[in-house]
């Protein structure tokens, strides 16, 4: 009932003469003339069909139906402020909404440190992080519950847009004290008979491993196979074996685990992916620089 037949004008002023009980404060506080609001009232009653207040001795005294009223009008005011506010935020490039979806890896690496540096210039910005699968990452695009996907693998579905923000070395971990951690960079050759926990060759970044060890005659030992680059550094930790992943890892590792430089060098892209159907905005296109600039120092 309220809300098809008072607009938010007839919101604001309902509010105000409940507050305040006279027509000439409230028509202070909204900076019109008394007589224009006495009339504004009358019109809001007429379309509502009951009076909103009784007439006595100067003053307005709230009827039971404007009682009832009240709390469902202050909640919508504020919603109305609310509103005003976002849309001044976003006016002023201080806000905006972004739904970002990620992968896990670059979910504690890479997407940390560019949400606080988008933070600290834009504070009233509304941010929601999403940790999805790969696979999912493109259909919630398409389904636009996301405004943009950060991936390390492509994401080639009709109706998305991918930009590459860079590419990262990948780095060999090892748990600390590893007989290898001395070797200021690792080789194929050196890791031979070591015992593996990575990506498997059917996946992407697996095969380009696969690539790189039979370049130089070796075969891969892969004794635990993960899909994910945090599952990877949880076993390195654990003394399992030597893991291979992208050097943006680096950010984030725990305690007992280094890192070292893999040669040949094989490097992963980090890719920002859209839809076609949702236009850019000034937010998304600070995420994105920003994205690139930590992507070309990753440490």
């Amino acid at each position: 009932m309220l809300r098809s037949t008072m607009n938010a004008r007839d919101i604001e002023i309902f509010r105000a003469v409940m507050q305040h009980r006279t027509l000439s404060a409230a028509a202070e506080v909204l900076h019109v003339s008394q007589p224009a609001l006495s009339k504004a009232v009358r019109h809001c009653e007429d379309r509502l069909g009951f009076r909103l207040f009784q007439r006595r001795a100067g003053r307005l005294v709230p009827t039971a139906e404007a009682q009832t009223l009240l709390p469902e009008a202050e909640r919508l005011y504020q919603e109305l402020q609310g509103f005003k506010g976002f849309a001044r935020d976003l006016g002023s490039h201080r806000g905006g909404l972004l739904r970002l979806g990620t992968s896990s890896s670059l979910a504690v690496s890479l997407v940390p440190p560019a949400i606080a540096a988008l933070r600290r210039e834009r504070a009233a910005a509304r941010l929601t992080v999403h940790l999805l699968p790969v696979r999912e990452l493109g259909e919630a695009l398409l389904a636009r519950r996301l405004d943009v996907a950060l991936s390390l693998t492509p994401l080639p579905l009709p109706g998305l847009e991918s930009t590459v923000l860079g590419s990262v070395p990948c780095v060999v971990l090892l748990p600390e004290g590893h007989r290898l951690s001395a070797e200021p960079a690792l080789r194929p050759a050196l890791l031979a008979g070591e015992p593996e926990v990575g990506f498997a060759g059917w996946q992407d970044f697996g095969q380009s491993l696969d690539l790189a060890f039979r370049q130089e005659g070796v075969e891969r030992a892969l004794a635990v196979e993960v899909g994910t680059t945090v599952s990877a550094v949880a076993m390195v930790q654990e003394g399992i074996g030597y893991a291979i992943v992208d050097g943006l890892a680096q950010r984030r590792l725990p305690p007992g685990v280094v890192a070292r430089p893999f040669l040949p060098e094989v490097r992963r892209d980090v890719v920002m992916a859209r839809s076609l159907a949702l236009g850019a905005s000034a937010l998304l296109d600070r995420l994105g620089e920003i994205l690139a600039e930590l992507c070309r120092a990753p440490d």
